[in-house]
């Protein structure tokens, strides 16, 4: 099964070398709205557990510990496009309710997190129904 994320800020990410010496052992900048296809090639490392082969952007790709791809899914550094949905329904309950209270610093802050959410849902939607267009 493909799964898709999108990075919600920017970071870096140590890509791990297990050859002796870690002479290929580097670090990859993930950008704010940069997509992650993680793919069901999975690998096992003795003493560093699994990994699953992540491509960036349909183009570089690297295999990442499933214990670092879960650390940055609970951080929200990285979400789903069910994610972003869920987000969306919140954050549109909340101005409401900011609204109802007529509190205008808290109806700013929603709705600023509203658009950027809405912004990375929209980049998400597209890079997918490119792909969906692309494998037809």
């Amino acid at each position: 099964m493909i799964q898709y994320f999108i990075a919600t800020e920017t970071f870096t990410h140590q890509i791990e070398c297990f050859c002796p010496g870690s002479i290929h052992a580097t670090t990859i900048t993930i950008n704010k709205m940069d997509i992650i296809e993680v793919i069901n090639q999975q690998s096992f490392a003795f003493n560093n557990g699994w990994y699953v082969l992540a491509i960036l952007n349909s183009h570089g790709h690297f295999y990442i510990a499933l214990e670092d791809l879960d650390q940055y899914f609970h951080l929200g550094k990285l979400v789903t496009e069910f994610d972003l949905g869920l987000k969306l329904n919140y954050l549109r309950f909340q101005i409401d309710q900011a609204l109802e209270v007529r509190d205008e610093e808290l109806f700013l802050t929603h709705t600023k997190q509203l658009k950027e959410s809405s912004d990375l849902k929209l980049r998400l939607e597209g890079f997918l129904n490119n792909t969906v267009i692309n494998h037809s």
